[in-house]
């Protein structure tokens, strides 16, 4: 696969710069997810009753598991179990939907938790 050099930012001897990723980027062992998965496995049975997730990790991003949660209220267990302030959780607005999120630090990971949902209509007085 081709690939173009950028020549403006410095290189690690015998290391192209590039703009895309190179190979070694993406040859990481399944080996370097184990610290997610374990982090995951310690969440679960230390929480039960914790809510089940769409859950991804990446090869290029060993130590990082994103979590997909159907509701704020499985959000807002997430939090409590990973011990997170409730200062810390975030509101975006994503063209119409609401987007609850936080990233967590679980032993030697991060967590990046999130949930998609469209805000209930405002109450109309009478």
């Amino acid at each position: 696969m081709a690939r173009h050099s950028d020549t403006s930012a410095p290189s690690s001897p015998g290391r192209t710069v590039s703009a895309m990723l190179i190979d070694a980027d993406m040859n990481n062992p399944l080996t370097a997810q184990t610290a997610v998965f374990a982090a995951l496995v310690q969440l679960a049975e230390s929480h039960p009753d914790l809510p089940g997730a769409y859950i991804t990790t990446s090869q290029i991003t060993p130590s990082e598991a994103h979590v997909l949660l159907d509701s704020p209220a499985d959000l807002e267990a997430w939090r409590q179990a990973t011990h997170t302030d409730a200062l810390d959780v975030q509101l975006k607005d994503l063209r119409g939907e609401n987007q609850l999120l936080f990233t967590a630090p679980v032993g030697r990971i991060t967590l990046k938790v999130y949930t998609l949902f469209v805000p209930a209509p405002a109450a109309v007085g009478a």
